[in-house]
């Protein structure tokens, strides 16, 4: 039986990378699906992974994690079409266009942060979020809530007994808790919403774990957060805003 790998953000950058090495790794043993908003690109990518891949199966699903309706009708269509997902990768992502600061940049020079500040543009890079149709911020929407409606919408087919699937967050060194407030969960006063977003799916995978460890029905689901490249530590004490996700899930 061949594993089954749903990619969201699959046609460039990380998940593109990602599929062109499961399929490396596995090919005749996997079944590939790409979930992209552009299908155009979509198919764009399917073409280049067959190329290098011939005998791969490769399949491809519409999904744009902004929007609600798309994610429930390609949750949908995942479980039509799916009787289990092994590897569920949460890639897809945005970064607002960036901005600098100056004011910030020179107030940072003079305070205990400026090795982050430099390390990572914290404080510094200031970005501009839109709004969905749905009525929620344009990088939360898309980076975590997206994401997060999608994992319960997929929970027939992840959690499944003697079956065990994980859920893999790509992450990012640009996840600071000094970004994130559960006050203010859309980032709709800051100007950091990409950082914001990416701690909050930090905190995020944790309290699903907790969900699902705690669930007697759910068997076998592991959620576990991955980031692709750079360094740099981070705050992690953050057991009561934990506990607080929790409470929400």
């Amino acid at each position: 039986m061949k594993t089954v790998v749903l990619v969201t953000g699959a046609n460039s950058g990380i998940g593109l990378a990602l599929c062109e090495r499961l399929l490396s790794e596995a090919a005749e043993g996997l079944q590939l699906c790409l979930a992209c908003r552009n299908m155009q690109r979509a198919r764009a990518a399917r073409q280049s992974l067959l190329a290098s891949h011939p005998s791969a199966q490769v399949d491809l699903l519409q999904l744009d994690t902004s929007s609600i309706s798309s994610v429930i009708n390609a949750a949908q269509e995942v479980k039509l079409k799916y009787e289990r997902l092994d590897y569920l990768y949460l890639n897809a992502g945005i970064m607002p266009n960036p901005q600098f600061d100056v004011k910030a940049f020179f107030r940072g020079l003079f305070s205990s942060g400026v090795t982050t500040m430099f390390a990572t543009g914290g404080g510094i890079i200031t970005q501009w979020d839109g709004v969905t149709p749905d009525g929620l911020r344009e990088v939360f929407a898309t980076n975590l809530f997206g994401h997060f409606l999608l994992v319960r919408e997929l929970e027939p087919v992840l959690c499944r007994a003697g079956k065990t699937s994980q859920l893999i967050w790509t992450s990012s060194n640009n996840a600071h808790r000094s970004a994130f407030s559960l006050e203010d969960l859309q980032h709709q006063k800051g100007t950091q919403p990409y950082s914001s977003s990416k701690y909050a799916s930090d905190l995020l995978s944790l309290a699903l774990n907790i969900h699902y460890n705690n669930q007697v029905f759910v068997v076998g689901v592991c959620v576990c957060v991955c980031m692709a490249g750079g360094g740099g530590g981070g705050d992690w004490n953050h057991t009561k805003t934990l506990a607080r996700i929790q409470n929400q899930i």
